[in-house]
């Protein structure tokens, strides 16, 4: 396959698509049928033959377009698209031939096609399914010819929307499907002043998927009952491209839309459609534009899916600056959401919408997200916030009152069924593995580690930070090589010296601030000084490195970036992931504590964890009480 192309023959017509006495024949024998007419078929079309004369339907025109030759010259050129009974070619009229021919050349309309050249197609504009395309630029002759009705229309190269799904972008393709959705058409002025006419179609077909596709001009014009009822259409030309995160389609001018077809994938199609496809859920190519989906509806639907969900924000995690594979700097949050259904899922926000202040997110806040790519992860369900989506605070949908209603009558107490996993590594699984407990019960419990290491979840607050040692001040960060390790896109973080070179690359690079602080946390059983590095030290003092770095480096210095610091003790409670290993330091073991993540508390989920140990201990209570009455009686 050429990139863009599906060169996969088309479904076979029945006999009724031909005129009578013509029964469906494969492409060698149209061939040789055409070529008993006296006709060169277009199959045949190559740069071995020179002399031919073809006898072909119109199936498209574009536009008369100006240009300027590499010599200066103005040009003028069309194209159009040519059909027999043996396959398609594209044909280009420059110059003369472009002025003569484009009035007299109609869509629709039988003519033969002589004295033309022959060159390998160009698929960067050739949407046609040959390797070759026609050049009519000196002495073409094109004569209007007798239509026998042997020549169809329109010839289809049909892909189905689960194909198109994996397919490159961009990519041009012919589509069978049910119009599932219509908009009204909307009349605008593009960008380079022309005034121009669109409708959006829903399309879906018998893969349980769906596109969006634009349709324009006159197509788009058309009644609005031409696509009530979800009618049948077959759509050939669609240019299919990237938007904003999905995949949208748009009938190209020199595309065809034909209604109510009678080829067999229309009609396998239809029967699909009046069997199961009326009840299906469909996966959106494009961004979701159904509604909202509680998550109960979404617990079952087929994956992936683009979705609209409204819910409440039961837990954030701080945003998460980081270079891609691709070597793109991204930034993110993951959120969890709950609705009135009982469950919850975790969605990852992108960019500006991650770097928002923890306060949008803390209290319970109420959210719309339009535009959410659910997919399978580790066992689970997780959702993604495309970049075309919305994310609104304190909707006032009925949809956002239901969820408001059931948050504030006993949702916020509620145990919650979550519909995702955490992963299988990274800091969210050491935090979903941490052992909740107190400083006191992590400093016992550390003491007993082995080579193993054991992860912690405290509760506690930030009381000190070592700024000194014996006297000297102790730096808080270090410049860090930013350059990628080899064969790998992470960064080599390495320290590098006051002139930039890195010893582990060998060479002078990109660098930045990391930090590596001392901190002690403290709760009401005890104290404890564990080693902070940069993501955990960032979520403890509330500052990046590169502010912290800007701190030092401005007025006052080391004494405003303290200052700064001094302003964190006892602010607010921060859930600390601790670990603990046995190391060997100059050849004697000792307990290695360190903090490798911090964040502030989320409230309602640390609410409901103390509520449910309060449950557990009046129920153990209860049991004791009633074992003690029985064993008095």
């Amino acid at each position: 396959n050429r990139v863009g192309l599906d060169i996969k023959s088309a479904s076979e017509p029945a006999d009724s698509d031909f005129a009578p006495g013509f029964a469906f024949l494969v492409p060698a024998m149209a061939a040789a049928v055409v070529a008993d007419a006296g006709f060169f078929p277009i199959s045949e079309v190559s740069s071995y033959h020179s002399k031919w004369v073809l006898k072909a339907r119109v199936t498209a025109k574009g536009q008369l377009r100006s240009f300027n030759s590499r010599n200066g010259q103005a040009m003028q050129v069309f194209d159009c698209s040519l059909n027999d009974e043996s396959g398609e070619i594209r044909a280009s009229f420059f110059g003369d031939m472009a002025a003569k021919y484009f009035s007299l050349i109609e869509p629709g309309k039988v003519f033969t096609f002589s004295r033309g050249g022959c060159k390998i197609a160009n698929r960067q504009y050739n949407r046609c399914n040959h390797r070759y395309e026609l050049v009519f630029d000196r002495d073409g002759l094109v004569e209007p010819a007798t239509d026998d009705g042997n020549i169809e229309t329109v010839r289809f190269n049909f892909v189905d929307l689960r194909t198109v799904q994996s397919k490159t972008l961009p990519c041009s393709v012919d589509i069978c499907g049910i119009i599932v959705k219509s908009r009204p058409f909307v009349a605008f002025t593009s960008k380079n002043g022309k005034e121009l006419v669109k409708r959006d179609l829903t399309i879906a077909d018998d893969t349980a998927t769906s596109m969006e596709i634009a349709i324009w001009g006159d197509r788009a014009k058309q009644e609005d009952k031409v696509f009530e009822g979800n009618p049948v259409v077959c759509l050939k030309g669609i240019s299919v491209k990237e938007f904003k995160g999905g995949r949208n389609g748009s009938l190209e001018q020199a595309g065809a839309m034909v209604f109510d077809s009678t080829l067999p994938d229309a009609e396998r199609v239809r029967q699909w459609w009046k069997a199961s496809g009326g009840q299906a859920s469909f996966t959106s190519l494009s961004l979701a534009q159904e509604g909202v989906t509680d998550l109960a509806t979404l617990q079952t639907k087929a994956l992936p899916c683009t979705v609209e969900l409204c819910g409440v924000v039961v837990n954030f995690k701080p945003s998460f600056a980081f270079t891609s594979q691709a070597g793109k700097d991204l930034v993110k949050r993951e959120i969890v959401v709950a609705d009135h259904t009982g469950l919850s899922m975790q969605v990852t926000l992108w960019g500006d919408r991650a770097q928002q202040e923890d306060k949008v997110f803390d209290g319970g806040a109420l959210v719309l997200l339009q535009g959410v790519l659910v997919k399978e992860w580790n066992g689970g369900r997780s959702g993604s916030l495309l970049e075309a989506g919305s994310l609104i605070f304190s909707p006032t949908t009925p949809e956002a009152e239901k969820v408001r209603l059931w948050w504030s009558t006993g949702g916020s107490s509620q145990s919650l069924t979550a519909l995702s996993q955490e992963g299988a590594g990274g800091a969210s699984a050491r935090l979903a593995a941490g052992r909740a407990c107190s400083v006191a019960e992590m400093r016992r419990a550390a003491e007993l580690v082995s080579t193993q290491p054991e992860v912690f979840c405290v509760i506690s607050r930030l009381a000190l930070v070592q700024m000194k040692k014996q006297g000297e001040i102790q730096p808080l960060m270090y410049m860090a090589c930013q350059e990628s390790k080899a064969g790998s896109s992470l960064p080599c973080n390495k320290r590098v010296g006051e002139d930039g070179f890195c010893p582990a690359c060998g060479r002078v690079g990109k660098a930045a601030p990391r930090m590596n602080i001392r901190c002690r946390f403290s709760d009401h059983s005890d104290s404890a000084w564990l080693t902070t590095f940069h993501e955990a030290a960032q979520g403890v003092l509330g500052i990046t490195a590169e502010q912290a770095k800007d701190i030092e480096s401005g007025e006052n210095g080391r004494e405003a970036l303290e200052a700064a610091i001094r302003r964190r003790y006892f602010q607010h409670p921060l859930q600390v992931s601790v670990r603990a290993k046995m190391d060997t330091y100059n050849g004697e073991q000792r307990t290695n504590i360190t903090c490798f993540d911090a964040r502030p508390v989320n409230y309602g989920q640390h609410g409901r964890s103390m509520l449910k140990s309060i449950k557990e201990m009046l129920e153990q209570q209860a049991e004791a009480t009633i074992a003690l009455a029985t064993a008095a009686a």
